[in-house]
């Protein structure tokens, strides 16, 4: 999967290196922007393509964030109150096993099965000395 994507991340980046190069003069030539806001007008002063195209894009980015940025916070909050109640299940669901065992007669602490502790003495046939 790493493969593909910079196999396609090499081809993205090789097409806008070749839309770039052929369409150079168009990104750099001069072009002015004017706003009439029919009380005021303003004039940005001539600037490359090149540079507008970056300008209007990093806005762009900021708009998506901020747009975002509410979702954010209210996921995080949803996390938030999903852990806490997991931890609060966790701990129920802890205190109904002790009850349980209680309940049973069975000791509070967990004893590891018997196939599971390790013997240091080993066994010997006492018909062999």
């Amino acid at each position: 999967m790493k493969k593909i994507k910079l196999v396609f991340w090499l081809i993205l980046i090789a097409f806008l290196a070749l839309l770039t190069y052929q369409n150079w003069d168009y990104f750099m030539s001069q072009h002015g922007l004017r706003i009439n806001l029919f009380v005021a007008e303003y004039n940005i002063p001539p600037l490359q393509n090149a540079v507008l195209l970056l300008i209007f894009f990093f806005a762009g980015l900021l708009i998506a964030y901020f747009f975002t940025l509410f979702e954010r916070f209210k996921s995080q909050r949803a996390i938030k109150s999903m852990t806490a109640t997991l931890e609060m299940s966790e701990k129920l669901l802890d205190g109904l096993k002790k009850e349980i065992q209680t309940l049973k007669g069975e000791p509070s602490t967990p004893q590891p099965p018997a196939d599971e502790v390790s013997s240091d003495h080993e066994t010997k046939d006492p018909d062999v000395s």
